[in-house]
C-alpha cells in the first residue's frame, strides 16, 4: 500500500491544524513556506478530489510545483533542481534562487507533509530482528519494538536554506512529528558536517496507555532519587533509555543522541542504516570470587547490549521511517500537465516510459498501446457511453503479424498453394511477432483515425481519462482537465473522478480548474448523496471534497478554503463573487 498524504495521508499534501493552531509542545504547523510567490504558511488539506479555483497567474501552478520540488527533495535529495523527473520539459524549476521567495536567499524555503499510517506500519522496521524481551529494563509497560506500532498520524517537515559559504542549498532542518505531538528533530550546520539530533522522550507513543507525559516525568525524577535497581514506575521505553544511558536529568524535555553514521545531512537517505554512539556502562567486576556474582555482572553486560542494540534499531527506524514514508508517497505522484501532446506518427511507445511522459500527456498513449482488452473496455465505455462522455469516439489496439512480400508463406498465398503444398500455416504463423497499432475510431462516421488526426478537445480529455482510470493508488495532479472540451465533457469528468475515488480508497485527484460546469457537478453528487438519490459509485460527502481559491495579495499567495454543506451549497462566500449563478444545475 501507499502511504496516504493524509488525507492522501499528502493528506493530501498537507492537511495541518486550523491557523493559529499549534500542537502540545507550542509549535505551529505550516504548510508550505517562502516557496515562490508564498510568504506566508499556506496550508491545503488534500481530500479525495481537491480543485484550486483562482484568476490566472495567481499561483495555482505554484502548488504543483512544491509538489514537484518536495518530490525532488525526498526522492533524489535535489535541492537545487531546474527540470525535475516528473515535470520533464513541461517543468523548469529554475533551481533554489529562483523558488525561494522574491529570491531571497536568507530566507528558508518550509514543506511540512502529514502521513496517515492508520492502515500501515511505519516503513524501516521489522520486530524480528529485535532481541528477546530484554529490550526494556525495568517497570516501563512497553517494548521498544512495539513503538512504531502505535504511530497513526505523521508530520514531517524540511526547511531548505541557501549557504553562502558552499554556495548551494542544503537541509538545514528535519522535524517529525508523530500522533499531533513534537517527535524528533535533528538540525545541520550551514557546511552539513555538524548534526544535531534531539528526540522527545514524553511522546505519547513511547508511554504505557495509562501514563501522561506529566506523570512520566514526574517517576523519572523519582527514578533518580530512588536506590532501587528495579523501580515500579511506568516511565515509558525512552524514558527509561535516557535514565540508562545518561548521567542526569537536566529537565530539557529533549533527549539528544549522538549518531555515529548513515546520516550525510539532516535529512536521512533511502535505505539509510543510522548507527549511534551510545555511553560506556560501568559493571563492577572486582575480585570477588563468587561465581554467582561473575554471572551476574556477565549478564547484565548482556542485558546491556541487548539493551542498546534493540534502541539502536528503534531509533534508525523513527528517524529514517517517516522519510521513507514521504518518498514512497510521492513516488507515486502523477502530474498531467496543461497541454497534451499527441504522439508524432513516427512515434514509437515507450516500452519504459518515464514518468515525466505523463506531464506532456504521452504517457496515456504508451498506456492505450500495451494495455489489455479489459482496459481498452474501460476508456471505451468513458468515451463512448450516453451517460459517460458520450464523445462519439473510442480507443482500438489492432493486433496483427506482417509477412514480407519474399517470404515465402506470402509467396505460397499469393500463387494459390496453400492448400496444394504441404505448409505448416499455424506453426508459421506463430512465428510471426505480434505487433500492434493504436487507431481512435470515429463511430458515426464508422473510420479509423491516427491519434495524429482526431480533433483538438478528444486530445485533450483522452490522456485526462486514461490517466484517471490507470492510476489506482497516489496522487494525481491534472491542470485544466476541462482544456478545450464542451460542457457536457465536463460535467462527465466530474463523474469519471468520483466514481475512480470510489473504487481506489488510496487515490486522490488535485485539480487546478477554471471549469464552473466539474464543480456544479460534484456539488450535485454531493446533494443527490444527501438526498440518497445519487447513481450507484457517484456518491460524494462534503468530508470528500476540497476547494480552494488561490489569489495574489499584498503578502503574496493566499489560500482560502471554501466549504460545502450536505445540500451541495457553499457554507463560505466566494471572493470576488465567483461562481455566483448555479441554479441550473442545481435545481
Amino acid at each position: 500500500m501507499c502511504p496516504r498524504f493524509v488525507r492522501f495521508a499528502l493528506r493530501g499534501v498537507l492537511p495541518v491544524p486550523e491557523e493559529g493552531e499549534t500542537d502540545k509542545d507550542g509549535v505551529q504547523v505550516n504548510g508550505y513556506e517562502n516557496f515562490k510567490g508564498i510568504q506566508e504558511p499556506v496550508r491545503v488539506e488534500l481530500k479525495p478530489i481537491t480543485l484550486l479555483f483562482g484568476p490566472n497567474s495567481a499561483g495555482k501552478s505554484t502548488i504543483f510545483q512544491a509538489l514537484h520540488y518536495a518530490r525532488e527533495i525526498f526522492q533524489r535529495q535535489n535541492l537545487n533542481p531546474d527540470r525535475t523527473l516528473l515535470g520533464g520539459d513541461t517543468i523548469d524549476l529554475g533551481g533554489f534562487e529562483n523558488l525561494v521567495h522574491r529570491h531571497d536567499l536568507k530566507l528558508p524555503i518550509r514543506i511540512m507533509l502529514d502521513i496517515d499510517l492508520s492502515r500501515e506500519d511505519l516503513p524501516n522496521h521489522d520486530e524480528s530482528q529485535f532481541i528477546g524481551d530484554r529490550d526494556t529494563p525495568g517497570n516501563v509497560g512497553l517494548k521498544m519494538s512495539e513503538v512504531p506500532s502505535r504511530i497513526n498520524t505523521m508530520q514531517v517537515e524540511v526547511a531548505v536554506r541557501w549557504s553562502e559559504r558552499l554556495e548551494t542549498p542544503y537541509i538545514e532542518m528535519y522535524r517529525v512529528n508523530v500522533n499531533s505531538h513534537f517527535f524528533l528533530f535533528i538540525k545541520s550546520s550551514p557546511d552539513g558536517k555538524g548534526l544535531s539530533f534531539d528526540i522527545n522522550p514524553y511522546n505519547p507513543v513511547f508511554l504505557p496507555e495509562d501514563v501522561t507525559p506529566e506523570e512520566a516525568e514526574e517517576a523519572l525524577f523519582q527514578v533518580y532519587e530512588s536506590d532501587d535497581d528495579e523501580p515500579q514506575f511506568k516511565v515509558g521505553v525512552l524514558c527509561w533509555a535516557w535514565f540508562e544511558l545518561t548521567e542526569g536529568f537536566d529537565g530539557s524535555g529533549l533527549y539528544s543522541v549522538d549518531i555515529s553514521g548513515g546520516l550525510d545531512s539532516a535529512l536521512p537517505a533511502e535505505h539509510a542504516a543510522i548507527s549511534f554512539n551510545f555511553p560506556e556502562k560501568e559493571f563492577p567486576v572486582g575480585n570477588s570470587k563468587d561465581e554467582k556474582e561473575k554471572l551476574r555482572v556477565v549478564e547484565e553486560r548482556e542485558a546491556f547490549a541487548d539493551f542498546t542494540y534493540n534502541l539502536s534499531l528503534l531509533l534508525g527506524s523513527l528517524i529514517a521511517g517517516p522519510c521513507a514514508c514521504v518518498r514512497e508517497g510521492l513516488r507515486n505522484f502523477c502530474y498531467l500537465g496543461p497541454l497534451r501532446e499527441v504522439p508524432r506518427r513516427s512515434n514509437r511507445p515507450a516500452t519504459s516510459p518515464e514518468d515525466s511522459r505523463w506531464a506532456n500527456g504521452l504517457a496515456a498513449y504508451d498506456t492505450l498501446f500495451f494495455s489489455d482488452d479489459a482496459f481498452i473496455d474501460r476508456v471505451n465505455e468513458w468515451l463512448t457511453r450516453e451517460e459517460r462522455l458520450n464523445s462519439g469516439y473510442s480507443v482500438d489496439v489492432k493486433k496483427y503479424r506482417e509477412l514480407e512480400t519474399d517470404n515465402p508463406l506470402m509467396l505460397a498465398v499469393l500463387q494459390g498453394r496453400i492448400l496444394d503444398e504441404d505448409i505448416d500455416l499455424s506453426e508459421s504463423l506463430l512465428a510471426l511477432p505480434v505487433k500492434r497499432r493504436l487507431l481512435i475510431r470515429d463511430e458515426a462516421r464508422d473510420i479509423e483515425l491516427a491519434p495524429q488526426d482526431i480533433g483538438v478537445g478528444i486530445s485533450q480529455v483522452l490522456p485526462v481519462v486514461v490517466a484517471a482510470l490507470h492510476r489506482k493508488t497516489g496522487l494525481v495532479a491534472i491542470e485544466q482537465p476541462e482544456l478545450h472540451i464542451h460542457p457536457a465533457f465536463q460535467v462527465a469528468l466530474g463523474d469519471l473522478f468520483i466514481e475512480q475515488v470510489r473504487k481506489c480508497p488510496d487515490l486522490t485527484f488535485i485539480l487546478e480548474t477554471h471549469s464552473e460546469h466539474l464543480m456544479l457537478r460534484f456539488l450535485r453528487r454531493i446533494r443527490e448523496t444527501g438526498e440518497n438519490e445519487a447513481p450507484k459509485d457517484r456518491t460524494l460527502t462534503p468530508d470528500e471534497l476540497s476547494i480552494y481559491f488561490i489569489e495574489q495579495g499584498e503578502a503574496g499567495i493566499s489560500c482560502f478554503s471554501i466549504r460545502v454543506d450536505e445540500d451541495g451549497d457553499f457554507i463560505d462566500r466566494w471572493p470576488k463573487g465567483f461562481f455566483a449563478e448555479r441554479a441550473g444545475e442545481l435545481f
